[in-house]
């Protein structure tokens, strides 16, 4: 029993470690999956609204139980790059270049309360210096359904709503979303824990209230901000055996699309290590 608590609280410490050290990412399409202690760390570059980004990105579950875990993710940007040109009738050259800091960053736990029916939910705190986006925190809570389709597939969905709080009146509206994720082990051997995994991940999301700049007048305080946005991840990975762990290297795409206050697309490509 001992031995058991030394190994809990030894994971403990780490996660504690990764979160007071960097608070480690920008908002990652995690995996809707059993509990299980894992952990990945990689490096994104990302294209968002004409801005060109970079972030080093982790994430850590410890899953204490079959039934329960608990996780951290974070990114630190190291930097930003956004450059214009136009010849409207002049020339326009326009250059803008930001070294940043701590990217956003989620704490959460994941619970089964019946076969694959669950209940993930996460809080995020709003960013340092490394995005001006998102700058509230926010309580997202989903509840979710692993399906084990065979052994090495799992299909999940969930259905997700977010709750934002009041910072200097200032009150962002609610959000809902559905998310849908597949996981394939092919060419897998279970019993030198390599092979391969591809994981394919789906968001979309709407906010369904506008939000309210309390510092007006009622009939006013309206910002007339709601909108709907998708995301889509697809990520390839192999993975070596290694002292009974798998240890993979990682290739994801990410495509994102919105629209508020006019049009946004995103791009975003990443290489990850990850330890399952």
């Amino acid at each position: 029993m001992s031995k058991y608590w030394n190994k809990i609280v030894a994971h403990g410490t780490f996660l504690v470690c990764c979160f007071a050290a960097n608070c480690l990412a920008t908002e990652t399409l995690f995996p809707i999956d059993f509990p299980e202690s894992r952990a990945a760390v990689g490096e994104t570059v990302e294209l968002d609204d004409d801005v060109y980004s970079t972030d080093l990105n982790a994430f850590i579950e410890f899953a204490p139980a079959r039934f329960f875990s608990i996780y951290a993710s974070g990114a630190f940007r190291f930097l930003s790059y956004s450059y214009e040109y136009t010849t409207e009738g002049y020339i326009h050259n326009y250059c803008n270049l930001h070294v940043n800091g701590f990217n956003e960053t989620y704490v959460g736990a994941k619970i089964l309360v019946w076969h694959g029916l669950g209940i993930n939910a996460n809080w995020r705190f709003p960013p340092g210096e490394g995005s001006q986006k998102n700058r509230f925190h926010r309580l997202n809570v989903e509840p979710f359904y692993a399906w084990q389709a065979t052994q090495h597939f799992v299909i999940g969905t969930s259905v997700r709503y977010n709750m934002f709080l009041e910072d200097l009146n200032y009150k962002p509206g609610d959000e809902i979303g559905l998310r849908g994720t597949l996981a394939w082990k092919f060419l897998w051997s279970d019993a030198q824990k390599s092979g391969w995994k591809f994981t394919e991940q789906f968001l979309y999301q709407k906010r369904i209230v506008d939000s309210e700049n309390r510092n007006l007048l009622k009939p006013y305080r309206k910002m007339k901000d709601t909108y709907k946005s998708f995301k889509f991840d697809y990520e390839i990975a192999r993975y070596f055996g290694i002292c009974s762990k798998s240890l993979g290297i990682g290739l994801n795409y990410q495509i994102q699309k919105g629209n508020l206050f006019g049009f946004e697309t995103g791009h975003l490509v990443g290489l990850k290590l990850l330890l399952e």
